[in-house]
């Protein structure tokens, strides 16, 4: 699954995140530290948004499974925890191993079925929205978070709403849409859509 962090709100970069959800993550090998440009590294590109109401208890799991002493931390109020959107991954293997990946070859969001029927078909739909019904996007942003929006792409989905990110004066603004109910197949999601839509317009036109 994509990755999570765990950060503070009164921290500078979440402030910045909350602005504009662009980020990059560095991995690095650890054992070539004597020589760190000797050494593999990948860096994760995409968007960093706040995990959903619904999926933080398992979020929370697998965070405190990899780093159990952290735990104390979510009993700090001001601590969320975000997960990377990953969309584009670099990849540098040493001198003259160096590529560009897409974010769907690295991580394979199809392990998440167990939690979210809906996992194997975030991809396509996602494309489905961000190439056909992009006007559909935009009319989201200007009725749900009052943004003017020179364009907008989804970027997630899953059974309870999707998260989608708006070009905004250069900022890339993340916006949380959920469903007016949980949905479990792409018919589902296709009629919630709709819904979305018929509302939009209705508050678009007041």
């Amino acid at each position: 699954g994509e990755p999570l962090i765990l950060i503070s709100e009164i921290a500078e970069h979440t402030r910045n995140l909350r602005h504009d959800a662009r980020t990059s993550l560095l991995v690095q090998d650890s054992r070539a530290l004597e020589d760190p440009q000797a050494g593999a590294r990948v860096t994760l590109v995409g968007y960093a948004v706040p995990v959903a109401g619904p999926y933080i208890d398992d979020a929370r799991a697998r965070y405190l499974k990899q780093f159990p002493n952290s735990a104390g931390y979510f009993d700090a109020h001001d601590f969320s925890l975000f997960r990377v959107q990953v969309t584009d991954v670099r990849f540098i293997g040493g001198f003259g191993e160096i590529y560009w990946l897409k974010g769907e070859e690295v991580v394979d969001s199809t392990r998440n079925s167990g939690i979210d029927p809906l996992a194997p078909h975030i991809a396509s739909i996602c494309d489905h929205m961000n190439q056909d019904h992009a006007d559909a996007l935009s009319l989201y942003g200007a009725a749900y978070a009052g943004l003017n929006a020179e364009s907008a792409r989804m970027i997630h989905l899953d059974g309870h709403g999707f998260d989608m990110v708006a070009l905004e004066q250069g900022n890339h603004r993340h916006l949380r849409i959920d469903f007016a109910s949980p949905v479990t197949t792409t018919d589902e999601v296709r009629a919630a859509m709709i819904d979305l839509v018929k509302r939009a317009r209705e508050i678009v036109a007041r």
